[in-house]
């Protein structure tokens, strides 16, 4: 009797051998045999389900974004809708190791990807997600314009991506915490005539 494979399980082991490889040697480390290896199998393990680099590299950072989703949605569960949009901010701005891992990932996809690539595709995806969440987020905070503030915060956070990479003594959560307070408390106030 074949063995029963849970594939989502399968793909979630896969997508967390390809991001230590990326942790430890960067994205230029990433091959299916060093994924094979890191799991412990046969190249064969990984390509019955993830047959290129590009695809590894693509389900490296849905999990990802799985897991975030999931842990923002656990993060503001329980927040009075007016507060979501504050509290999905907080989480946003604070660091993890994981996280500067997942970011020197996205950055290096966005700097070698070519139109089209899967993982650039996966990445425009999360962005539009993104914005729509805080669109959402924004609105039941009583922003007057929820699509503006929507754009600024996510301009303001992947920005912030990028500088915790460039500098990450300055730009810590501690730092970037009350500039994005601030900036939701502008961006959801009444305006005025």
């Amino acid at each position: 009797m074949p063995v029963e494979i849970d594939v989502a399980q399968r793909l979630a082991t896969i997508a967390d051998a390809t991001l230590k490889i990326v942790a430890a040697e960067g994205i230029d480390g990433v091959t299916i045999r060093a994924v094979a290896k890191r799991i412990g199998g046969s190249t064969t393990l990984v390509t019955n389900y993830l047959p290129t680099r590009e695809a590894l590299l693509r389900n490296a950072m849905e999990h990802a974004f799985q897991g975030w989703a999931e842990e923002v949605e656990g993060t503001v569960a329980g927040s009075a809708a007016a507060e979501r949009l504050a509290v999905a901010a907080r989480w946003a701005c604070s660091t993890t190791e994981e996280d500067r891992v997942l970011r020197r990932l996205f950055m290096e996809i966005l700097g070698r990807a070519e139109a089209g690539s899967e993982a650039l595709e996966v990445l425009k995806e999360d962005s539009r997600q993104s914005r729509d969440w805080l669109a959402g987020a924004a609105r039941d905070a009583g922003a007057p314009d929820a699509a503006f503030a929507s754009d600024v915060l996510h301009l303001l956070l992947r920005g912030f991506y990028i500088s915790s990479l460039e500098d990450p003594g300055h730009w810590t959560t501690e730092r970037v915490l009350p500039l994005v307070e601030r900036l939701i408390g502008l961006l959801t106030a009444p305006q005025r005539s």
